[in-house]
């Protein structure tokens, strides 16, 4: 019979306390051919000599296992690793259930409305007392998955795209009543408000809806070769966030002629296969775009063109708002407060994680983002 030595301990070298989101461990053990491992489980797996693994903030225990010759095991050896945040911490409140769903919320001088996307409900939130004080029924509950609503205030109304349902809705934000409802091309992904009108891209469309915000009319905008993911209005123009290419097209609003394309080359490696852009905002004369695959966001010089990219730390970046003189980034792990000339972190507020689309969006008003969590149904104020 063959004889093997015994495995001795693995040896662990790695931070103990640590602000990297992806810390590096090595192990080494005497006669080990391979190793097992786990976070915060006790169910170890197979793991090279190198391992690291994204870790949200907190406390943590990583265990390892030395493997021998005639799979032998050594001890488990245990060790606890802090992860902190390099960035100053912003103020969450608690989650308000609003419904299975949520999607993009607008907030009116009154009160704040998200749409419920499963109900093809709008829901009225007073951001004072953390209630729900009313729904409105506004659209099409989706027959399948995918799908996400979306709300504005604009023109003293709230504005609801029913992306499954193919309208947008006008709603009185004093009585909670729909005045008006436009039917409107597939898909209405997101909306913007600007010019005296009411913005509607059309979810991966070469189609933009304009609709007069005092009239309610509606007219349909071609934009060639546009697979819109994202749109905003500001500095007299049209911006739309598309992809395959990704690119940021800036748009005549009257006509829908392409004034300028800007590509997007993110300058890093492609983590995920989501999608390439999601969202866009406009403020203080930059354009910002997430990129959910890349783990970044663009930020666009609407007057020059020129593209600066950040990485996003916590999670893939899928909505982005601007206001206070920062922009405000949904990551499927929580809300980042960006620089709005670096794009560097300056805050981050850590939230229960998405647990399946990972469809979050945030907007921003008056010294407040609200961050929504689709999968959980849920609205969350956050400050600082």
């Amino acid at each position: 019979m063959l004889a093997f030595a015994s495995v001795g301990a693995p040896h662990v070298t790695g931070p103990r306390t640590t602000t990297s989101e992806r810390p590096v461990y090595r192990f080494r053990a005497a006669h080990a051919v391979g190793f097992r491992c786990a976070f915060d489980s006790r169910q170890l797996h197979g793991c090279k000599a190198r391992y690291s693994q994204r870790l949200d903030l907190g406390r943590h225990v990583l265990r390892v296992r030395a493997v021998g010759r005639g799979h032998a095991l050594s001890r488990t050896v245990t060790v606890r690793v802090v992860v902190k945040s390099p960035y100053p911490s912003l103020s969450a409140g608690p989650p308000l259930a609003v419904g299975a769903g949520a999607g993009v919320p607008a907030e009116d001088p009154g009160g704040l409305w998200v749409p419920v996307t499963a109900t093809g409900d709008l829901a009225r939130v007073d951001p004072g007392g953390g209630s729900v004080t009313a729904k409105v029924h506004v659209g099409q509950p989706p027959s399948g998955s995918g799908f996400l609503d979306s709300a504005i205030f604009a023109g003293g109304s709230v504005w609801a795209a029913s992306d499954s349902g193919g309208t947008i809705a006008r709603v009185d934000p004093t009585t909670g009543a729909v005045t008006g409802t436009i039917a409107v091309p597939p898909r209405p992904g997101g909306l913007a408000a600007g010019g005296g009108s009411v913005w509607a891209f059309h979810f991966q469309s070469s189609s933009v809806t304009r609709i007069d915000a005092a009239s309610g009319i509606a007219h349909t905008l071609t934009v060639g070769d546009a697979n819109a993911t994202g749109i905003a209005y500001g500095g007299g123009s049209l911006w739309l966030l598309t992809q395959l290419p990704s690119r940021v097209l800036r748009v005549d609003p009257s006509s829908g002629a392409v004034l300028q394309s800007i590509a997007l080359s993110p300058p890093y490696a492609r983590k995920h296969s989501l999608i390439d852009t999601w969202w866009l905002a406009y403020g203080d004369g930059a354009v910002w775009a997430t990129l959910p695959n890349y783990e970044g966001v663009a930020r666009i010089d609407a007057v020059t063109g020129s593209v600066r990219y950040a990485r996003t730390p916590y999670g893939e970046p899928f909505g982005v708002a601007e206001g206070g003189g920062s922009a405000w980034v949904a990551t499927d792990h929580g809300v980042l407060r960006l620089d709005a000339t670096t794009g560097s972190p300056t805050g981050v507020a850590l939230l229960p994680i998405a647990s399946q689309t990972g469809f979050v969006s945030i907007t921003y008003s008056n010294g407040v983002a609200w961050f929504t969590n689709y999968d959980r149904g849920t609205l969350t104020k956050v400050s600082g």
